[in-house]
C-alpha cells in the first residue's frame, strides 16, 4: 500500500475516477489516498502526476480506519 498525493489539483478527480474503477481507494484528510502499490502503475500509463508520501502495510491502513480517534479527526 502507497500513501498518495496528486500533485496537480485540477487532474485530482480524473486520477481518483481511475484508479477506483480498477482497485479500492482509501481516501484520507488533506487529498491524500491509499491505494494498492500496482496502482501508480494506473497513474503512469495515464500521464497523471502524484507524489507518494509513504508506502505501509494493508494491516496498518485498516486499523487506522477502524480506530475511533482517527475518525474523529
Amino acid at each position: 500500500m502507497v500513501r498518495i498525493r496528486f500533485t496537480k489539483p485540477a487532474k485530482e478527480a480524473e486520477g481518483f475516477v481511475a484508479l477506483a474503477k480498477r482497485l479500492r481507494v482509501i481516501c484520507l484528510p488533506e487529498h491524500t489516498y491509499e491505494i494498492a502499490k500496482s496502482g501508480l502503475t494506473i497513474l503512469d500509463d495515464l500521464g497523471i502526476a502524484y507524489t507518494v508520501i509513504a508506502e505501509e502495510g494493508f494491516d496498518r491502513a485498516c486499523r487506522a480506519l477502524r480506530n475511533s480517534v482517527a475518525s474523529k479527526v
